[in-house]
């Protein structure tokens, strides 16, 4: 069923002011078990180990794959401690962590991937001639830092973990679709551990992943805090901090300003908090395209956007879809955004237009509370579509002051309430984009 807000409309020579309050039925949403989440940290032993101890050398050009590797291994003997990464530029491959291992990063030591397809074994892709040969001869490299099927693990200190990602992002997907043809090398995430229980990552910076920062995937007792994640604003699918499925995750106090989504819970998650959170450039922070396992029980409080592509987004769609219920934003304020507000199961992937996936999988969203929010300069007010078959149930929008250039579209959505919702309709009130340089 399609709805349109109803209006009571005051008509300016500047603006359309639209207040609205509608007595649909209200969102029974009830986030305490987030609102409550304490993760439980990981409990590492107290002895410490040197990088510098296993050959490591710091002066950007020495490949240190064999001194991680070395170190983790005496960590992993000596049942776990703390690896301290020193003052420096520590390049290496990819290399696996262990169980009850902190990963420390001094102050100024750089944790840095190669910036030369050679370093990683492969072949330029100049030199390439089909997508097929791609295939044939290039093996993706696995993420810089990885893990999988642990328990009490830590990513500490104040250093820095760069990807070197512009090597990549010139043989990315956007890269073909801006000139047909190019060919395309698959690009490796930076920081992947899937699979952990009790997940502590603090005060760290990543940055210029080639793909992917940080993914999380199957994790028990998430702590994601004081992470600033950096790459340029049109640095394609540079994910910020990707967790999901996880369950019980604390995510706060982060810094953000990348080419993607800043914060996006893919697949699922149970008892999810996210707050005090700076967004800046990036897709916002969302939920899906994939929600298969489903999202239930998040909270976002506390958190600014300024300048961001989408503020509040959920998508997904038909293939890749689960139910999303049980979620709030509040506190919430937003400033030159392009999309403030986005609820969206019609979502299409540009990487993957084509995009079939398990006919049985549809998506789902109810029981969404939004509330005390402010919305300064968007271009657009966002947009509430379900699909025919699944249509949008039990949205509230209480306490929200919007400025936009657009109005809302709502397709296939029932249940919604507008309490106290305020919509500024106001020709070119957003931004423009600098022109470009010459």
């Amino acid at each position: 069923m399609n709805r349109l807000i109803p209006p009571r409309i005051v008509l300016t020579a500047i603006a359309l002011a639209v207040v609205v309050s509608a007595d649909f039925c209200r969102a029974a949403v009830d986030v305490s078990a987030a609102e409550n989440v304490k993760p439980v940290l990981p409990v590492i032993p107290s002895r410490t180990f040197s990088l510098v101890d296993f050959g490591a050398v710091g002066d950007g050009k020495t490949l240190n794959t064999d001194a991680f590797k070395k170190a983790i291994a005496a960590v992993d003997q000596a049942s776990g401690g703390e690896l301290i990464v020193p003052k420096g530029v520590f390049r290496t491959l990819s290399f696996a962590l262990c169980s009850n291992l902190d990963l420390h990063l001094d102050e100024s030591a750089v944790i840095q991937a190669p910036d030369t397809f050679e370093a990683f074994g492969l072949p330029d892709p100049s030199t390439l001639h089909s997508q097929d040969e791609v295939r044939a001869r290039v093996v993706t490299p696995s993420p810089l830092i990885t893990g999988g099927n642990l328990h009490d693990v830590a990513i500490t200190g104040t250093g820095t973990i760069d990807g070197n990602g512009a090597l990549w992002w010139a043989w990315s997907e956007r890269a073909a679709r801006a000139q047909p043809g190019r060919l395309v090398y698959r690009r490796p995430h930076l920081v992947v551990i899937s699979g952990c229980q009790r997940l502590h990552v603090a005060d760290i910076t990543l940055t210029n992943s080639s793909m992917f920062h940080l993914v999380p995937r199957d994790i028990t007792d998430l702590t994601i805090e004081r992470v600033k994640v950096r790459a340029p604003f049109n640095a394609p699918n540079t994910d910020a901090i990707d967790p999901g499925p996880v369950t019980n995750a604390l995510i706060r106090d982060c810094d953000i300003d990348t080419g993607d989504d800043d914060i996006v819970i893919k697949s699922g998650g149970t008892n999810v908090l996210i707050e005090n959170c700076t967004i800046r450039h990036g897709h916002g922070i969302s939920i899906g395209s994939g929600t298969t396992v489903g999202i239930h029980n998040m909270l976002v409080r506390h958190c600014t956007f300024d300048g961001t592509d989408n503020g509040i987004r959920i998508k997904s769609m038909r293939g890749a879809g689960g139910p999303v219920e049980n979620v709030r934003y509040t506190d919430i304020q937003m400033r030159n955004v392009a999309n403030a507000i986005v609820l969206d199961l019609n979502y299409v992937d540009n990487n993957r237009p084509d995009f079939k996936g398990d006919p049985t999988k549809i998506p789902s969203i109810h029981n969404v509370l939004i509330d005390n929010v402010s919305i300064e300069n968007s271009t657009n007010a966002g947009k509430i579509v379900g699909l025919p078959e699944s249509p949008i149930t039990g949205i509230t929008l209480r306490n929200v002051q919007i400025t936009a250039e657009k109005n809302f579209v709502i397709n296939d959505a029932e249940q919604l309430t507008f309490d106290n919702v305020t919509l500024s309709i106001t020709p070119e009130v957003a931004p423009r984009p600098p022109a470009p340089r010459k």
